[in-house]
């Protein structure tokens, strides 16, 4: 390089900081470790800082309450990652107007003042401005975004009812998108996007359409599927819900992976429940039937329920559990890891790849109706 450019490039940084990358930051996405080891696999290692993540499904599949969960760790985790102590604001935009305190607060959210900010615009116009405002402020660790089904324009909030629109929407969600997409980057602030799954008007699809247009299917670093697979029942009353998150694209990690998860309408997500699954899966604890084996113990532990009685009572052996898994789930060489297990005989069930996006889809959708 000249003396020439670098003198331009010198002067250029001198009047915008933004405009000429560091290398090192600009192209190396950061990521903050949650707790959840499943949501930990499928996002490769940790929720990447300043990426739009779009959680797409059905009606109460899970979808903003694992938004509100991943919001809660980077409220809690962000501030300490960046030496930032102001950066721990989540802003909900709340067009469904369905946000509930006591269930965001039940997987670790602060909506405490000063700390949460709910959002309510009557329009995407009012929403875009409100947030580009917000985030320069660099006090926002992210945001979430729900739902884009719910968000009118600010002419269709106005116009009489039945007018012609087809589009306006999608238009002004891409507009608020080149922006906010561009603010979030700068401003380390994650963007949690909400889609819902309806019925195409199309006579001739066989599958669901998401809503909010192409645009934030383009602007997603991360798009994940969220279902609702199973009931959770304890005796004759129904105690949650199990959730598989699907991943179709990850630009900041390995793609197409598969997390399945417990979330109980009293107390939320239990990452111990998913470190045991790990353990199992990359034999760190021996599992053989349904008894599992811990190193140096001479008596096997029948049942999940007595392996977690032992793991709470040597929290030194259990924190270093713990990290062997963190540093495997890290590891962009995990599938490489799991042929050598294979071979050893490890159960590795809980871990899944998937090489098709839009047939995957499809098929899922099919499979569930």
């Amino acid at each position: 390089m000249t003396s020439r450019l670098n003198k331009i490039i010198r002067d250029l940084s001198k009047k915008n900081p933004t405009l000429v990358g560091d290398i090192v930051n600009s192209a190396t996405t950061r990521k903050v470790k949650i707790d959840s080891p499943q949501l930990s696999f499928l996002f490769g290692g940790g929720i990447p800082i300043g990426r739009m993540i779009r959680f797409r499904g059905p009606e109460s599949s899970g979808k903003s309450i694992i938004s509100c969960y991943c919001a809660a760790q980077l409220q809690k985790k962000l501030p300490a990652f960046l030496g930032a102590p102001e950066k721990s604001v989540i802003v909900y935009v709340d067009f469904e107007r369905t946000f509930e305190a006591k269930f965001a607060s039940q997987v670790g959210v602060d909506t405490g003042q000063g700390s949460f900010v709910h959002l309510l615009p009557d329009d995407i116009e009012t929403a875009s401005d409100t947030l580009a405002e917000m985030i320069k402020t660099n006090e926002v660790a992210c945001v979430i975004f729900d739902s884009d089904a719910a968000a009118p324009t600010r002419a269709m909030f106005v116009d009489p009812s039945g007018k012609s629109n087809f589009g306006s929407g999608a238009k002004a969600l891409a507009e608020m998108l080149k922006k906010v997409n561009i603010l979030c980057a700068n401003y380390n602030t994650t963007l949690f996007w909400i889609s819902q799954e309806r019925v195409s008007m199309d006579a001739y699809a066989k599958l669901p359409t998401v809503t909010g247009g192409e645009a934030p299917k383009f602007y997603s670093s991360v798009v994940n599927r969220v279902t609702k697979t199973d009931v959770i029942k304890e005796g004759n009353e129904t105690a949650g819900i199990s959730i598989r998150v699907r991943n179709y694209k990850n630009k900041a990690g390995v793609p197409f992976r598969d997390a399945n998860m417990n979330l109980y309408y009293n107390g939320g997500f239990r990452p111990d429940e998913e470190y045991i699954d790990f353990l199992a899966s990359f034999g760190i604890v021996k599992q053989k039937g349904a008894y599992f084996y811990v190193e140096g113990e001479d008596k096997g532990l029948q049942g999940r329920v007595r392996l977690q009685e032992w793991l709470d009572s040597h929290p030194e052996e259990y924190e270093r559990m713990k990290g062997r898994v963190d540093e495997m789930l890290v590891s962009e060489n995990i599938f490489d890891e799991k042929k050598e297990m294979v071979s050893e005989g490890v159960n590795i069930g809980t871990l899944k790849s998937y090489d098709v996006i839009d047939e995957e889809i499809g098929d899922d959708i099919l499979e569930e109706n």
